[in-house]
């Protein structure tokens, strides 16, 4: 038998202080050209030791045909607070010991886990048509999936006059279901395109379960809708005890375990009203809360004023209704577990039980109107377990701590992390040429960095501004220098969990919210809008359509939905350069991102067609450079009172990639003709706040012209303008991500310690 080879390690932490079971990972890895070619003989070593199958799909390859860029799917027990490696290894495979079965005929899909037998139906929109525990049927009829307009016409999945029902993930570790249709209302008419996602793994207790709404409708304001609900009647019978954690209750302010006889709703909404509001801001609101607090009996007599409803600062964020974000029953047929993932951070949202039936609000009707603005999506995720059993309230709460800590501002309590330099070992991301980060010899130089790569500002809470960064509704954010990929190369950088979290929650968003899914003008069709408070109604232009973050970000999630969108993004870029040309080419930044983009989609796909729209890019900057190598436009536009550089930084970082993945002398030549302008390469103090030239104050065009002739004067000549960055007030100037170039090669060269100073 040959030597089994480690490929890599995970390191894995296990944040909560009680041990998993079975932790289930799914967990996109990067590999160096010409490691892996095949991956039929693939296992993982535990952190005990013990070799665990893995379930595999690749979602890159090299230029040579070797894997760069592989998905996992395992699943591992876990210690209580353990931290560990788990490691890839080459050379062994290992049988599944549970069974994870898919049966597909005309009428259904059908998946068996250890746990459990669910059936999702191709003719009728159900939730599960099925859902089998022990051979125990545990779902009743009825499930859906409602829209209501205002003024109260209701549209159904079950109505839907054609689904596609498909299965787009098979394998032992984990298998995905998919069904798209329209919610369609009794006299034919249509509103909002669904999907729904069901996830099922071999150990999981329940279901992973996605619903996406698309707003495909021809008004061009979008849509106005009173609410949309899933919902699905259990068979636990009519009688049913409910379980909440209230967060807060008595004089100490501890979690107790409340049971519940009538109905229960747990919303999470604005419950601090005007005044919590005004005092507390963004902490007042998004709390999870029961929507009546009669329903948890307390007894406010017992309490000391400072500590009851009425007080601002008792009752900021929901005060004695707060409970964690999960909703458990049972009854004589069994037992239920469910909740909205990150519901707090998605609301308004509401998710109750009334008898045996669970309704999930996706927007709830107390929370008034819902706007949708054409060409918008957004996707929700819940997770409902069902057991032929009365589980007690303490094993039903265990199920949603094992999943989801988002209540403790984690979606989930475990970590992962990739060595940093194994990750410069494979030249992802270009981080091999990024600095190490050392905040022990470099702290002020991670000082003046930290801030750029962590994104500009908190996340934005609430359904639709969840990942976004809107300050109020006259501003926002979004779509600015590709913050993505600035989380997912800080994320690899440091080995910060936290960085990938923020970068898939930031992917989601700008794949779906801020991503124009139907509109009729190709222009606006399949991209994305800038700095709109309001997502899609705003103006699209291409320096600000951003495909390498979706693209990274695919790639550590395998989530479909951010490859097709960086594609979409693709051939809407080609679409104004073929299209509105004068747009495209009027600066160097409305062409010089899509050329980037291009390279990124080239290197995903290998299509020429790519590299063919880049050529075009490249030939008119050369037509447009000046004799002393400079690329400068009439500003302001139209008026041609003055000439100066107008996002020519793209221009080098640009072309300088363009040239390293073709080879070409002539794109290589004109960039040494260009760079080595003193005035291009060489900062000065002024330049700082010159207009144009500013985002050069990244160094890169000097990193560049000597990584291309070697000659040493291009690092050397910029050290004093180095030290005045180093000292002037705040982070390094904006676009400042590629300052790493630059610092990478001083370190190299043993003089950053020096020059920070």
């Amino acid at each position: 038998m040959a030597m089994a080879k480690e490929l890599l390690s995970i390191n894995v932490r296990n944040a909560l202080d009680k041990p998993i079971s079975h932790h289930a990972v799914t967990y996109g890895v990067p590999l160096a050209e010409g490691v892996l070619r095949e991956c039929d003989k693939l296992a993982l070593r535990l952190a005990n030791g013990q070799l665990a199958p893995v379930q595999t799909r690749v979602l890159e390859r090299h230029f040579d045909g070797s894997v760069k860029w592989l998905l996992l799917d395992f699943d591992m027990p876990l210690e209580a607070s353990q931290t560990g490696k788990v490691a890839l290894i080459q050379g062994r495979s290992v049988a599944p010991a549970e069974d994870l079965r898919v049966e597909e005929t005309d009428e259904r899909v059908t998946v068996t886990t250890a746990n459990l037998c669910a059936a999702i139906g191709k003719r009728r929109f159900s939730l599960f048509e099925s859902y089998l525990v022990n051979g125990k049927e545990m779902t009743a009829p009825g499930s859906d999936i409602i829209v209501e307009t205002l003024k109260g016409k209701r549209f159904y999945a079950s109505d839907s006059k054609g689904l596609d029902v498909r299965v787009i993930e098979s394998g032992h570790r984990r298998v995905v279901v998919q069904v798209t249709g329209r919610h369609t209302a009794g006299d034919g008419s249509e509103m909002l395109t669904f999907r729904v996602r069901c996830t099922f793994r071999p150990h999981e207790p329940g279901v992973a379960v996605s619903y996406k709404f698309t707003n495909a409708e021809p008004p061009e304001r979008g849509v106005h809708l009173g609410s949309i609900r899933i919902l699905l009647p259990t068979a636990l019978g009519r009688e049913t005890t409910k379980h909440v954690r209230q967060r807060q209750t008595g004089e100490h302010w501890l979690p107790r375990i409340v049971e519940i006889s009538e109905n229960v709703e747990m919303i999470a909404g604005d419950p601090a009203g005007d005044e919590g509001r005004n005092r507390y801001g963004e902490a007042a609101g998004g709390s999870v809360v029961m929507r009546d607090l009669d329903t948890l009996r307390e007894d406010l007599s017992k309490y000391s004023y400072y500590l009851r409803p009425d007080n601002p600062r008792a009752g900021m964020g929901g005060g004695l209704r707060q409970t964690y974000p999960y909703l458990a029953a049972d009854g004589e047929g069994g037992s239920v577990v469910a909740w909205f993932c990150e519901m707090s951070q998605n609301f308004p949202k509401g998710i109750s039980c009334d008898r045996n039936v669970l309704t999930f609000d996706v927007w709830p009707a107390w929370a008034g109107e819902l706007h949708l603005r054409r060409g918008m999506s957004k996707e929700h995720d819940l997770y409902v377990s069902l057991a032929d059993t009365r589980r007690t309230a303490l094993e039903m709460e265990a199920i949603y701590f094992e999943r989801e800590t988002a209540w403790a501002g984690e979606p989930s309590p475990v970590e992962l992390t990739l060595d940093p330099d194994y990750v410069r070992s494979t030249r992802v991301l270009e981080l091999h040429r990024w600095l190490r980060c050392d905040e022990e010899r470099y702290m002020l130089v991670e000082a003046k960095l930290s801030p750029v790569l962590k994104g500009q500002g908190p996340l934005g809470r609430g359904m639709l501004d969840y990942g976004d960064y809107v300050p109020d509704r006259n501003r926002t954010h979004n779509n600015e220098n590709d913050p993505i990929l600035d989380l997912m190369r800080d994320y690899y950088r440091r080995g910060e969990h936290g960085s990938l979290l923020t970068a898939i929650v930031e992917a989601r968003h700008n794949a779906h919210v801020d991503f124009i899914a139907y509109d009729p003008n190709p222009l606006r069709q399949g991209t994305m809008p800038a700095h709109c408070p309001e997502h899609t109604d705003g103006a699209t232009y291409p320096s600000h359509m951003w495909a390498d973050g979706l693209m990274a970000a695919y790639c550590v999630s395998g989530e479909p939905d951010f490859r097709e969108a960086a594609l979409s993004v693709g051939e809407n870029m080609l679409r104004w350069q073929k299209d509105d040309p004068v747009i495209f080419y009027e600066t160097s930044r409305e062409c010089g991102w899509p050329m980037l983009a291009f390279l990124r989609l080239h290197e995903h796909t290998g299509e020429q067609r790519w590299l063919d729209a880049c050529r075009e890019v490249f030939e008119f900057y050369r037509r447009k450079a000046e004799k002393d190598g400079r690329i400068t436009y009439h500003l302001p536009f139209g008026v041609g009172l003055f000439r100066q550089g107008y996002g020519e930084f793209i221009s080098w970082r640009a072309c300088f990639f363009y040239y390293e993945r073709t080879g070409d002398e002539e794109v290589k030549d004109f960039l040494i003709k260009c760079l080595s302008d003193v005035e291009v390469y060489k900062r000065e103090l002024a330049s700082i706040e010159r207009g144009g030239g500013w985002a050069c104050n990244d160094l890169f065009p000097a990193w560049a012209v000597y990584t291309l002739t070697g000659d040493d004067r291009y690092i050397e000549d910029n050290y004093n303008f180095f030290r005045v960055l180093m000292r002037s007030e705040g982070k390094f100037p904006f676009s400042g991500v590629d300052v790493h170039f630059y610092l990478n090669e001083l370190d190299r060269r043993g003089v950053l310690e020096e020059l920070q100073a």
